[in-house]
């Protein structure tokens, strides 16, 4: 588990499983099970969104390239797409999350959005963050990044 603080406050301690990919830009999450994907938004992702107010995912099917869209969500704070962390084909959409999105605020790794089939999941999951220091080295950067446009109040 990769454990990251930006303050004093509790709400500014995130845990990031060191055993999932991370999408860089749109916090979303990609656990490998076998020849399949589960997907879903890591813990400062749903920070930064704060409360979830709507989602909507491309349906089951639907084939996906790895940093584009397969939904978006919606909060108080935020609108915007879901990348895809990988290449493939939706085979499952969690409809009780879609239907009811702060499922994700209440636990986001156990409330997955969609279950992918990849297409090349090695290649595309080769550049992405995975394990404890290449997750704190990315998450570093992005704690900069949020601190330098006055995003991040922790202290």
């Amino acid at each position: 588990m990769a454990l990251i603080s930006a303050g004093t406050k509790e709400e500014c301690n995130w845990e990031l499983p060191d055993d999932f990919y991370y999408h860089k830009k749109d916090h979303v999450w990609a656990k490998v099970e076998g020849d399949r994907i589960r997907m879903g938004l890591d813990a400062f992702g749903v920070w930064a969104a704060g409360d979830l107010a709507q989602m909507r995912t491309f349906p089951t099917g639907r084939a996906i390239r790895k940093d584009h869209a397969f939904g978006n969500i919606e909060s108080g704070k935020f609108i915007g797409p879901m990348r895809s962390p990988v290449s493939g084909k939706i085979l499952e959409v969690n409809d009780a999350v879609v239907s009811n999105p702060s499922m994700v605020n209440d636990d986001n790794y156990n409330n997955w959005i969609v279950l992918v089939e990849p297409s090349n999941a090695e290649e595309d999951l080769a550049d992405l963050p995975h394990g404890e220091e290449a997750i704190k080295a990315w998450m570093e950067a992005e704690l900069e990044d949020f601190k330098s446009k006055d995003l991040l109040n922790c202290d």
